[in-house]
């Protein structure tokens, strides 16, 4: 793998590439969170593994590595740990030669009788990347398909809990 360079939170605002969309689980933030900080193998179908290579499986600073179909295998770093409400992390290794930065930010909050979850990513191509920029893009969109469908299922409210995720009697 190859280093890249980390992104801080400010970055996702300046990148050349930026994409955001919002999902809505009928789950609590924190079930939405413990997917997202876990692995993600679980409920994204591109992720052929998740493993993680600091001692600790969360928190800021730790890393994982995912493999993604198509994409390569990635080394993330978190940025940001805040359970149930934000989970942050930058790209710091990879074997694709299409990416020089690359993060993701996802930020839950309650909505009604269930979480919004909006998915941010931000990114920057390398120079053999960026005429597949469109493509990224586009690939993107469908994995955050995907994604909500994942999240969704592994997420769900059984039946017999309220909204406020409380037993009904």
């Amino acid at each position: 793998m190859r280093s890249m360079t980390p992104m801080t939170l400010a970055d996702f605002d300046t990148a050349p590439v930026r994409i955001s969309r919002t999902m809505r689980l009928r789950a609590t933030s924190e079930a939405a969170f413990d997917e997202l900080g876990g692995d993600p193998s679980l409920w994204l179908s591109t992720v052929r593994r998740s493993v993680w290579h600091s001692g600790a499986t969360g928190g800021v600073d730790a890393e994982r590595e995912v493999d993604v179909v198509g994409f390569g295998t990635f080394r993330e770093q978190m940025i940001t740990w805040e359970r149930p409400h934000r989970l942050a992390f930058t790209m710091i290794a990879t074997t694709s030669p299409l990416l020089a930065q690359m993060g993701e930010d996802w930020l839950l909050e309650p909505d009604g009788d269930g979480v919004a979850v909006t998915w941010r990513i931000a990114a920057r191509a390398t120079a053999l990347g960026r005429p597949f920029t469109p493509v990224l893009r586009a690939s993107a969109w469908g994995m955050f398909a995907m994604a909500k469908a994942g999240l969704a299922k592994r997420t769900a409210w059984s039946k017999t809990h309220s909204a406020r995720g409380k037993q009904v009697s």
